[in-house]
């Protein structure tokens, strides 16, 4: 009688062990079907957006806050505290219960507020020469709040290390951190936009922008040789473009129109501040823009307010989303667009007035263009965003209320001078044939982080330079070339590449193909070295250049690598794993 009573007892807790262990399991099967259903949920919700469908996107949105909120709820109790405390497995239970929270969180504080607004975008962008500043400030809270929720989800995906989670589960993390990562940089972006767009856009006193289009077949520390220029004026959302003027048209100047520093003196000599083409030479964006207002304002009578700047790759990237331009008998599409303006222009013209007038006729087309809005406001962001990204565009303000909510982003173009925890490599590219022979160069840039001691790190560089230009290139015309008349064969191009050690930092061994180079020591530039390598390539020539860097003290987060965007598309800016 009392072996029955045992074998009862045992009979109703192994009962229990496998009810409770069936409980479990269903669970873990729920929320996986949740979590599967969630992911479907944001791919329609995505399409549906991007094709304007409101209804849809409506409707994904209400599945997907079902399906998030129910992984939520069973990953946020006792019976999944239970498969955290399993060993082998209880980390990816934790990892999945982050995720569940995460994208419960995300939808409803941070995706919906996104959706509800989208409809609104048409608001931001111009329509018939103007863009309403009040319906920009609607959209600050929204994006705010939106902001604040992703940034929030980031924080919680980086404090978990998904490096013990099972193959699968910590590729999806993994995945889902990156994306959330990027989407939290892409609202910060967003928000700094809807802020400082009204005053920009003159909704309390009228503006003044000069607007640049650098040109990358001459390569600039920012990108081009600042070509076009034009005055954009702003009056309470109205924007029109005031007067068109030739880069080169201003000269040369006595004497610099700014005081110039002993450094800029010593790396780039007094043409830095005395010739409104090499402004640019040095890679600070606002340093760049105090010399073009000086120079400006020297010779015009509007005060300039700030400086906009923009490259013919990202606006190859506009052109895709606003449709071609035709300028004569010429028609600027999204394909032919960088080979038409930093090429077959030179070609087809010999003399450069007639280039700068078809530059001044190609400004204007496509301020017309963009100034009436396009089909879909979303492919026109999307454009502008794509060509942030790569920092072929630019943004500076002479009001610092405006400028210290543009500073620190990617648009402000600034030079990095103050130390902080991540070390910051330049390396920055300007033309020396005094041609449009940079539209046949090609390079690529690596670094690697090689040791760390001390919280120093050791920094090894890489750039490979090839000239793609035929073999018969010095057949081209003069205006490409140089025609030798700087001192360079016509056909080869020349090439200053400035290495910009990291604040505090320094620059050690130099070499181009090989050899180290001597005889040019490095210059401290605000706390940074600088060491200047002169790189001459044939038609079809390639040249390596290699050098060793150290990080300041204390430097031991990744290494942001920050180099000249070129004639292709692409990003050529890149972050590196720190070895600390």
């Amino acid at each position: 009688m009392r072996r029955r009573k045992v074998w009862i007892a045992v009979s109703v807790f192994l009962g229990l062990v496998l009810l409770g262990a069936a409980w479990v399991g269903w669970t873990a099967y729920r929320v996986n079907q949740s979590l599967s259903a969630a992911v479907d949920d944001v791919t329609t919700l995505r399409a549906a957006i991007e094709d304007g469908d409101d209804t849809a996107a409506d409707a994904a949105l209400d599945r997907l806050e079902q399906h998030s909120g129910s992984a939520a709820g069973r990953t946020d109790g006792p019976t999944w505290w239970v498969l955290e405390q399993l060993p082998s497995y209880g980390d990816d239970a934790e990892g999945v219960a982050v995720v569940s929270s995460v994208i419960d969180d995300l939808t409803t504080s941070g995706i919906r507020p996104l959706v509800e607004v989208s409809g609104d975008l048409d608001s931001i962008v111009p329509r018939d020469g103007k863009i309403d500043p009040a319906a920009v400030e609607a959209l600050q809270t929204p994006t705010a709040d939106a902001g604040a929720a992703f940034e929030q989800a980031n924080d919680q995906l980086s404090a978990e290390d998904p490096s013990g989670y099972v193959e699968r589960l910590r590729s999806k993390y993994r995945e889902l951190a990156r994306q959330v990562s990027d989407a939290a940089a892409a609202l910060g972006s967003a928000e700094t936009a809807v802020q400082v767009l009204p005053a920009m856009l003159g909704s309390n006193s009228a503006q003044n922008y000069l607007l640049i289009f650098q040109n990358n077949a001459e390569i600039r520390a920012t990108g081009g040789l600042p070509g076009a220029v034009s005055l954009v004026h702003a009056d309470n959302g109205a924007v029109s473009m005031t007067r068109q003027v030739a880069a080169s048209s201003f000269g040369f100047t006595a004497k610099p129109v700014l005081p110039l520093t002993a450094a800029e003196k010593e790396i780039y000599d007094d043409k830095i501040g005395t010739f409104f083409l090499n402004a640019n030479v040095q890679p600070s964006f606002p340093r760049a823009s105090d010399f073009w207002k000086a120079r400006w304002e020297q010779v015009y009578p509007e005060q300039v307010d700030g400086v906009l700047s923009i490259d013919p790759v990202a606006l190859s990237y506009v052109l895709g989303a606003t449709g071609p331009i035709t300028v004569g008998d010429i028609t600027l599409t999204e394909d032919n667009a960088v080979d038409e303006l930093l090429h077959q222009v030179y070609v087809r013209y010999s003399d450069p007035a007639d280039q700068d007038t078809f530059f001044r006729d190609v400004a204007s087309a496509m301020f017309n263009k963009i100034s009436q809005g396009a089909d879909s406001p979303r492919d026109l962001i999307s454009a502008l965003a794509q060509g942030a990204d790569e920092h072929r565009i630019y943004v500076h303000d002479f009001d610092q209320s405006v400028q210290s909510k543009l500073s620190g982003t990617g648009v402000a173009g600034e030079l990095k001078t103050e130390p902080g925890p991540n070390p910051q490599v330049g390396v920055y590219l300007t033309d020396a044939t005094g041609a449009k022979m940079s539209y046949y160069l090609r390079y690529d840039v690596d670094v690697q982080a090689t040791y760390c001691t001390g919280g120093v790190q050791g920094l090894a560089g890489h750039a490979r330079l090839v000239s793609d230009a035929p073999t018969d290139a010095a057949g081209l015309p003069p205006y490409i070339t140089g025609g030798g008349v700087y001192g360079t064969k016509a056909g080869n191009q020349l090439v200053f590449v400035r290495l910009f050690g990291p604040v505090g930092g320094a620059v050690g061994t130099v070499a181009l193909n090989g050899k180290p180079i001597t005889g040019f020591p490095a210059v401290d530039y605000d706390g940074r070295k600088v060491f200047t390598a002169v790189v001459e390539l044939k038609p079809q020539q390639n040249a390596d250049l290699t050098w060793r860097m150290k990080s300041g003290p204390r430097q031991t987060s990744d290494v942001q690598v920050s180099v000249t965007p070129s004639v292709q598309p692409g990003v050529s800016s890149s972050v590196v794993k720190t070895a600390c």
